[in-house]
């Protein structure tokens, strides 16, 4: 038994820190390189003291990480097939990975739907919450945004132009956090390992990224702190298990866009003198609201996922009876697990900036 155990827990260790050494870490280093030339060439292109250098800034990082995941899946499947004599017949991982981002005619109604909960059911009340029991939190929301940059698109007056670089870059933004916790993260590390691991990874990576890259708001109040890494946690956990069942990028980007949307248009407001409470209560209260009739309504839909998601996550929780997982392999497991978050964490400051 004891033989068993030790084994166990090398094998759960080696799929995990093969995952993380033989793919995460060469991608990071990948996109690390191509920003580094990008943040190069950028200045020579436009004003360093412009709002486009900020738009094309996010922009072309949100390119560069997509083409990087693709090019390194690409290249190490042509490698491995070409140095294995047994090909087995199944997806390419770039092609299984570029399905993520794509809409059909028979499922874009209902990644539409999955937008709309996402954005009224998860996102919307934390934002409602926060805003009305922390009202100084919005200063410092203005000043991780960089309000005090000279290239900060929340410096445009011009309110049409301040709308169509907020979209831009904060779609940039979710695209390239979806793309990397949702997508590279939970989905890669599933067809490696235990899915329900492949989440946990992501939602403690996740929130570790919220909490400790944006230290400012550690220094608001203890309070904003917790709840501030509740929200990214249940976030992130949502977010994964739907990604894991659906397979579906574009509701997590467009959800999160169009959050960090409406902060942004507090803040930009805020900072040229409006009420930021009174805003935040015009734009939250009615979401709010739409968001409880969207509960009512969609209520066998939410009750049926949430179900789903408690059993998937009970599963982790208990002992794998195929591995024949003992007590003490099941703890290592979920120690393990925050271990290699915690990993990723780390490697991602690469890529963070």
């Amino acid at each position: 038994m004891g033989r068993l155990i030790s084994d166990n827990r090398r094998e759960l260790a080696s799929k995990r820190l093969r995952f993380l050494f033989y793919e995460i870490v060469p991608i990071f280093l990948i996109i690390f390189v191509f920003l580094i030339i990008g943040w190069m060439l950028l200045p020579l292109l436009v004003i360093q003291t412009s709002a486009l250098f900020g738009l094309l800034f996010y922009l072309i990082r949100a390119l560069v990480i997509f083409f990087a995941i693709i090019l390194f899946l690409f290249i190490s499947n042509r490698f491995r097939t070409n140095n294995s004599q047994l090909v087995k017949k199944e997806l390419a991982p770039h092609r299984g990975y570029l399905k993520l981002y794509t809409m059909t005619k028979k499922n874009y109604i209902y990644q539409l739907l999955y937008t709309v909960l996402i954005l009224f059911l998860i996102l919307i009340p934390f934002d409602f919450l926060i805003s009305i029991t922390i009202p100084e939190s919005i200063f410092y929301r203005a000043s991780l945004l960089g309000f005090e940059a000279e290239n900060s698109f929340l410096f445009l007056n011009d309110i049409t132009l301040f709308i169509l670089y907020s979209i831009i870059i904060q779609l940039s933004l979710s695209f390239s956090n979806e793309t990397i916790f949702r997508g590279l993260i939970v989905k890669r590390g599933s067809e490696h390992f235990n899915k329900i691991s492949a989440v946990v990874i992501s939602t403690f990576y996740f929130t570790f990224a919220e909490l400790f890259l944006n230290p400012i708001y550690l220094t608001v109040s203890l309070y904003f702190g917790i709840i501030w890494v509740i929200k990214s946690f249940i976030v992130g956990l949502v977010l994964s298990l739907i990604i894991i069942r659906r397979k579906w990028l574009f509701p997590m980007i467009i959800a999160k866009a169009f959050e960090t949307f409406l902060s942004s248009l507090i803040i930009w407001d805020f900072l040229r003198g409006g009420n930021a409470i009174q805003l935040s209560i015009f734009i939250y209260f009615p979401l709010f609201f739409v968001g409880l009739i969207l509960l009512i309504l969609q209520r066998v839909r939410v009750k049926e996922s949430l179900q789903i998601g408690i059993e998937m996550l009970k599963s982790y929780f208990q002992k794998d009876i195929k591995l024949k997982e003992s007590s003490g392999d099941k703890n290592f497991r979920i120690l393990f697990d925050i271990f290699v978050a915690i990993l990723l964490f780390l490697f991602g400051i690469l890529i963070s900036v």
